[in-house]
């Protein structure tokens, strides 16, 4: 006759199967075991912990948003635009609107807010001929220039140029250095803007 598994070494098993979790999971928060995943999914460099931004010292100097208030809540792409914005800087901020355009459905989800030093003003009218959904901003004292140079050192990078991605909390959360693929920037925010629920009401 066949003998089964006997009943001790079934208990074993079962144990094993719920406990060994638990202990990995606590060696894992406790520092004894350090995991660092190699690859993760995101194209643009990935910030930890996120870096909040405040926009509050900002002038709008035109676009949809009266307020800066009104970007809240929403995926805003930053972008930092370089003094002068030159044609390669215009040709960088139309990309922007053709990855906003990609977005479909999701565009509501999703603000552009292109803010800068120096000569911003007279580019502004440019830049929304390009894109009237373009928000565009004046960082006159540079409170914001002091978070993004902070931000793209980080990554070994300047400001200038690079696009800042900020969650609905505020933000920032991945960071693209100047001359970026904007198929990248198009494929973090598909998938973000899939899985997450913190702009939705």
């Amino acid at each position: 006759m066949k003998r089964g598994i006997s009943p001790r070494l079934a208990l074993v098993v079962i144990a094993s199967i719920f406990v060994l979790p638990l202990v990995l999971a606590w060696l894992m928060y406790s520092g004894t075991i350090e995991y660092n995943p190699v690859n993760t999914r995101n194209l643009g460099s990935l910030i930890q912990p996120p870096v909040p931004v405040s926009l509050d010292s900002l002038e709008v100097l035109g676009g949809p948003a009266s307020t800066l208030n009104e970007l809240r809540e929403h995926w805003v792409m930053l972008y930092a635009l370089p003094s002068p914005c030159d044609q390669a800087c215009l040709e960088h901020a139309a990309t922007l609107r053709q990855v906003h355009r990609a977005a479909g459905r999701n565009q509501s989800r999703i603000n552009i807010l292109l803010a800068g030093g120096g000569d911003i003003r007279q580019s502004a009218d440019t830049l929304l001929e390009i894109y009237p959904s373009f928000s565009i901003a004046a960082d006159d004292d540079g409170v914001l220039a002091e978070t993004l140079n902070h931000v793209a050192q980080e990554s070994g990078a300047k400001a200038d140029g690079s696009l800042y991605l900020l969650d609905p909390l505020g933000n920032i959360m991945l960071f693209y250095a100047a001359g970026f693929d904007p198929n990248d920037l198009k494929k973090d925010l598909k998938r973000l803007l899939t899985w997450s629920k913190l702009d939705e009401s």
